[in-house]
């Protein structure tokens, strides 16, 4: 009984240990998607907004920042923890490969880039995140507009039914203005939450606005502080 007893316990030992190798395995491996927390150059932080990447266990990799995933390709760990990464739609990487080690649940990366360190952290995600910039996508009821400080709205949106469309495809309109529709393009900064927009016409004009987004209000100021938006989620166009 005794003997039957210390094989049991023996057993129980045995695959707690097991299990305890294997959760140290899964989290010292590179499969699986990835996000970037922090970007280092020398002194100074370059980190981009929504960056992911996901490296799968047949040596191919995909990479993109927030919903769009824009690089793909495969990657080499060698013996000595060098990871190599190659972009079939990029560019050739001449700064040689990143070291990498596994500490508390996060990756770490370094390399040497035109004489500076670079270092790289990143940390395990379940889904891709979603950026500020994908938040914006969608439909927008123009609420105020101001300028100096200044209320316009009964003059630029009379009618209270001006909308700003934010299409997937980069494309933006707005519409029920006086002028009528105005289309054009618009870009996220990569690095901050601004939105650069540029009219379609014989006169293209850029504005530049920094963004802020509370659950389905949108506000809008120009780089110069001049203008103000103030916009409102709405889910069907107005007539």
């Amino acid at each position: 009984m005794n003997n039957l007893k210390i094989g049991v316990l023996l057993l129980m030992l045995l695959f707690i240990f097991f299990c305890q190798q294997k959760q140290v395995k899964n989290e010292d491996t590179i499969y699986g998607l990835w996000v970037v927390k922090k970007v280092k150059m020398g002194n100074n932080e370059m980190t981009p907004i929504a960056r992911w990447m996901r490296f799968n266990k047949d040596s191919t990799q995909t990479s993109g920042n927030g919903w769009l995933q824009h690089s793909e390709g495969s990657w080499v760990l060698n013996e000595n923890n060098q990871l190599s990464v190659k972009n079939t739609n990029g560019l050739i990487d001449k700064s040689g490969p990143f070291n990498i080690k596994f500490e508390n649940g996060s990756m770490i990366w370094n390399r040497t880039e035109d004489g500076e360190n670079v270092s790289v952290i990143l940390e395990r995600a379940e889904i891709i995140p979603k950026s500020e910039g994908n938040r914006l996508m969608g439909l927008w009821k123009i609420e105020t507009i101001s300028i100096n400080d200044k209320s316009v709205t009964s003059t630029l949106n009379p009618d209270d039914k001006a909308t700003l469309f934010l299409r997937w495809d980069n494309t933006y309109v707005f519409e029920n203005y006086p002028q009528g529709k105005t289309y054009g393009i618009y870009k996220v900064h990569a690095h901050k939450p601004e939105i650069q927009m540029v009219n379609y016409g014989d006169k293209p004009q850029f504005q530049f606005y920094q963004f802020s987004i509370d659950k389905n209000n949108l506000i809008l100021k120009s780089t110069d502080q001049k203008t103000k938006l103030e916009l409102k989620r709405i889910y069907q166009f107005l007539k």
